[in-house]
C-alpha cells in the first residue's frame, strides 16, 4: 500500500473512526486502525471494539492498493503533530508502515489487515431517515436518564421503538425516565405492520452524538437490524459518508407507558433559564450524598391573581452552610412542597431550549413530569426523594 494525501483529511479521518476503539477488548490489534487503499483514490478507515464500529473514506493518491492495521495513538499524534499539508504512507509486506513528511521519515509496527474484522453486513428490518439535528437533540434529551448498573442491561441504552409513522425514544434508570417521540415522514419496512424495539447501547449513542452536526439540511439513515444497528452520516454521497454501527442490547425494555401520570393536582410554569441558573448556585449547598433540593410552590403574598406563585428551593449542608432561592412564576392547582435530587433537575433544564418549562405534579412520593412549554413530544419523568 502507497498513499499521498493531505495531513487535514487524514488527520479528520482517523480522529472520527478512532472513536470505535476502547480498551475493553484487550487485543492490541484492536487498537488500531485498518487503513485500506483502493483504485478508486479513497483510503476506507475502520476501528471497532467489536462492540461498535465506524468508519470513513477520504480522498487520496493511491499509488499501490493495499492494507494495513496501524495503531492509533501513535498515528493520530504523529498525524497531528505536521503542519498542514501532503503526507505519504507506505506500507511494507511485513506490516511497517513508513510516514514521510517533507525531511520527516518514520516507521510504525502494525498488524495485518486479514486479522482485522470486517464492517458487518446488517440484514435490514427497517430504514429511515432524519435530519441530524433533530437526532442529535433527541440523543441528548434522553441519554442521561440511561442506567449505569450493569446488572439491569436492559437499561444501559435507549429504546427505539417504531409505531406507525413515528419514533419512541426512551431511556431510564428506575428513578426517571425520558421520553421523545419523533415523526417519521417515510418508513420501509420488511413487514409493514411490525412493531419494532431496539435498544441502543449508550456509547454508540454517545459516540453518535459527537459526530452529528446541528444542521437541518443533512440527514442520518438508520438501518434497523435484528442483532445490530446502522447509522450513516451523510448517506447522499456514499464515498463520503460516515457508518456507525453497534450491537444492540437483548432483553426486554419496562412499560414505560404505565408510569406516566395523566392527571395532577398543580401545574407550574417557570422560565428555564431563571430556573436553571437558581438550580446551579443552590446544588453548591447540598449534601454530597443525598444532593437533594427543597422545593415549596405557594401563592405569592400580596398577589391579586391566584395563578401567581413564589417557588422557594432550600438546601443545606452540615459542612457546607445552607441557602436559599425564589424564583415568581405561574401556577394552577394546589400549593406544594417536595423534593428532588439536584442533579437530575439539572439533566433535564439543560437540554430543554424552550423560554418557559412546565413542572406537574402530584404530591411528594408520586412521579413529577417536566416538559418544555408548547412541546408535547418530549417528557421526563423524575420521582420525588423521600425526606422522613
Amino acid at each position: 500500500m502507497k498513499i499521498i494525501c493531505s495531513q487535514e483529511s487524514l488527520l479528520h479521518g482517523i480522529q472520527t473512526v478512532q472513536k470505535g476503539i476502547s480498551s475493553r477488548i484487550g487485543l492490541p490489534i484492536y487498537n488500531g486502525i485498518l487503513f485500506e487503499a483502493n483504485e478508486d483514490n479513497k483510503v476506507h478507515l475502520f476501528a471497532t471494539d467489536l462492540e461498535i464500529g465506524i468508519d470513513c473514506y477520504i480522498p487520496a493518491q493511491v499509488i499501490e492498493t493495499g492494507s494495513t492495521v496501524i495503531p492509533s495513538r501513535i498515528i493520530s499524534e504523529l498525524i497531528k503533530k505536521f503542519p498542514e499539508g501532503k503526507i505519504e504512507i507506505e506500507c511494507s509486506d511485513k506490516n511497517i508502515t513508513t510516514v514521510k513528511e517533507s525531511s520527516s521519515n518514520y516507521k510504525i509496527l502494525g498488524f495485518s489487515a486479514e486479522e482485522f474484522s470486517n464492517f458487518p453486513e446488517i440484514k435490514i428490518r427497517a430504514k429511515i431517515k432524519l435530519n441530524q439535528k433533530l437526532f442529535k437533540e433527541t440523543i441528548q434529551q434522553v441519554i442521561f436518564s440511561t442506567s449505569r448498573d450493569e446488572s439491569k442491561t436492559f437499561l444501559n441504552g435507549a429504546l427505539f421503538k417504531i409505531i406507525d409513522n413515528k419514533i419512541e425514544a426512551v431511556t431510564t434508570d428506575s428513578h426517571r425516565l425520558s421520553l421523545k417521540n419523533i415523526k417519521v415522514i417515510n418508513i420501509e419496512k420488511t413487514t409493514a405492520d411490525e412493531v419494532i424495539e431496539v435498544i441502543i447501547p449508550y456509547r454508540a449513542l454517545s459516540e453518535l452524538s459527537r459526530l452529528l452536526l446541528e444542521n437541518e439540511e443533512v440527514f442520518v439513515e438508520i438501518r434497523f437490524g435484528e442483532k445490530q444497528i446502522m447509522f450513516i452520516l451523510f448517506p447522499d454521497g456514499q464515498k463520503n459518508s460516515i457508518r456507525i454501527y453497534s450491537r444492540l442490547i437483548e432483553g426486554q425494555f419496562p412499560d414505560y407507558h404505565q408510569i406516566i401520570p395523566d392527571s395532577f393536582k398543580t401545574e407550574i410554569k417557570i422560565n428555564t433559564e431563571e430556573f436553571r441558573d437558581k438550580m446551579e448556585r443552590i446544588a453548591l449547598f447540598v449534601r454530597e450524598d443525598l444532593k437533594t433540593v427543597k422545593m415549596e410552590v405557594a401563592n405569592k403574598e400580596n398577589s391579586q391573581k391566584e395563578e401567581i406563585c413564589e417557588i422557594i428551593l432550600k438546601a443545606e449542608s452540615p459542612s457546607i452552610g445552607e441557602a436559599s432561592e425564589k424564583i415568581s412564576s405561574f401556577k394552577k392547582g394546589e400549593d406544594i412542597a417536595i423534593t428532588f435530587n439536584t442533579d437530575y433537575i439539572l439533566d433535564v433544564l439543560k437540554v430543554i431550549k424552550k423560554e418557559n418549562t412546565i413542572i406537574k405534579l402530584n404530591d411528594p412520593l408520586n412521579p413529577a413530569i417536566i416538559t418544555p412549554d408548547e412541546d408535547k413530544n418530549y417528557v421526563y419523568i423524575l420521582m420525588p426523594v423521600r425526606t422522613d
